[in-house]
């Protein structure tokens, strides 16, 4: 700066004088017309006045040349070369060195700000939670990688596109207000979501923009539905214990009075009377009985033991259940495949846990695909995203019913005829006690996707 203003000062002293020069030839030129006779000196001043002019001229001109060519520069971020030429001047050299620390300030904020660009982008790519931004015609400024993997789908330049996905989503997106927090359940694909909409609004180079965020909180509400559900079966195992015991220890009395040694005088053990006693009671006896067994079973639904995680090598334990379940594949005539990438891909779970959720998975996919023509089973492993690993079970069967996907996690409930309800209840708690979510896609008709992603 201090050089560009001695530079301007040094310009600023040789326009000066030759403003002076030139007044004063101008005067001596006419005075010398004027009063006196001589012949050379007009001559010479008027020569004097046509160099001083061209000088003030060509000065002129190189400095707007200069200055304008800077600017154009700067316009074109244009930072290669100065714009005056070197002709030896002390002015000129200040004004280039002058072009030399402005260039290279610019130059720095120039890094600087695709710098800072460059980092906000790259956290907004990171961060797990969706971020959508658009302006007031819908077309779309910012959307992360989560977003897009949240709506399966790599290339979405504005919100009609949207609407060819979810159209409830996208009308949602278009009429959430600033600070509006919202929650609802959207259908993608095949997969369900639970997503919490917050929007914020704001105003960037005359234009207005809206940037939502979409958090997935499913695993939120599974964890709170299923406390809830641990806590609804405490209640009613301990209030059916209380009620089925007293029976159960009656009726193994009365079983026992009415032997036939305990029997009076008054009834025959022949009679049909008899008869009927004795039967009803071993059915309360028996029913009871089979009521307690119940009730204990779903009892293990609220009093899992706590896991003890270890590092378990994915291929070696797929292939244990492999052979494990390689009767039951036979037998249903099904094709089992799996492919675990990389090879020695490890994941850090209980054991006995994982085991079982997946024996759950795999028995539940072979009933699905039992009886199918080209029966398929098939158990992926890989790294997902920010090296989350993903276990996914896959079949082509009969698939489930869009009307069933919400309660199949529900305890008791079961699509089968013979199912009790437990398996895949008990499944997503083990995987919730272990860090695990536990997710669904199913087509009727065409097949079921279960996935373990460990967090």
């Amino acid at each position: 700066m201090i050089s560009l203003i001695s530079s301007l000062r040094g310009h600023r002293w040789k326009i000066l004088s030759t403003i002076a020069i030139l007044l004063a030839a101008t005067f001596l030129f006419c005075y010398s017309l004027i009063v006196t006779d001589w012949v050379g000196t007009p001559i010479l001043c008027g020569i004097t006045i046509i160099i001083a002019s061209l000088q003030l001229i060509r000065t002129s001109e190189r400095s707007n040349e200069n200055f304008a060519q800077f600017l154009n520069n700067i316009a074109h971020e244009d930072f290669s070369s100065t714009t005056a030429h070197s002709d030896g001047e002390q002015s000129t050299q200040q004004f280039i060195h002058a072009q030399k620390v402005l260039l290279d300030k610019y130059r720095k904020l120039k890094a600087d700000r695709t710098a800072q660009h460059q980092y906000l982008h790259m956290v907004v790519e990171h961060v797990d939670t969706a971020l959508l931004c658009f302006d007031e015609n819908g077309n779309i400024a910012i959307i992360n990688k989560a977003a897009k993997d949240l709506l399966k789908s790599r290339q979405i330049s504005n919100l009609a596109k949207l609407d060819a996905i979810n159209e409830t989503l996208a009308d949602a997106l278009r009429l959430l207000k600033a600070g509006e927090n919202r929650v609802m359940k959207v259908s993608i694909g095949a997969s369900m979501y639970q997503l919490m909409l917050t929007a914020t609004e704001f105003r960037l180079l005359d234009t207005e923009y809206k940037l939502v965020s979409m958090h997935n909180i499913e695993s939120a509400l599974e964890e709170k539905e299923i406390e809830s559900w641990q806590k609804l079966i405490k209640v009613l195992t301990h209030e059916i214990m209380n009620s089925m015991t007293p029976i159960v220890s009656l009726s193994t009395h009365l079983e026992g009075m009415l032997t036939e040694e305990n029997i009076g005088a008054g009834m025959a053990t022949d009679t049909e009377q008899y008869k009927d006693i004795v039967s009803g009671i071993e059915s309360i006896a028996a029913r009871s009985q089979g009521l307690l067994r119940f009730v204990q079973t779903y009892r293990s639904l609220s009093n899992l033991p706590r896991p003890a995680p270890v590092e378990v090598d994915i291929e070696n334990l797929i292939q244990r259940l492999a052979t494990l379940l390689r009767e039951r594949f036979e037998a249903c005539k099904v094709e089992f495949l799996y492919n675990v990438e990389p090879a020695q891909l490890t994941v850090n779970a209980d054991l006995n846990h994982l085991e079982q959720i997946l024996l759950n998975l795999l028995s539940n996919a072979i009933d699905a695909v039992n009886g199918r023509e080209q029966a398929l089973v098939e158990v992926t492993a890989y790294l997902h995203g920010h090296g989350n690993v993903v276990i996914q079970v896959r079949d082509n069967g009969c698939g489930i019913p869009k009307s069933y996907i919400e309660d199949i996690f529900t305890p008791f409930f079961s699509t089968k005829d013979t199912g009790t309800g437990v398996g895949l209840s008990l499944s997503r708690q083990l995987a919730r006690l272990n860090n695990v979510t536990l997710t669904v896609a199913s087509v009727e008709g065409e097949g079921s996707r279960f996935q373990l992603r460990f967090r």
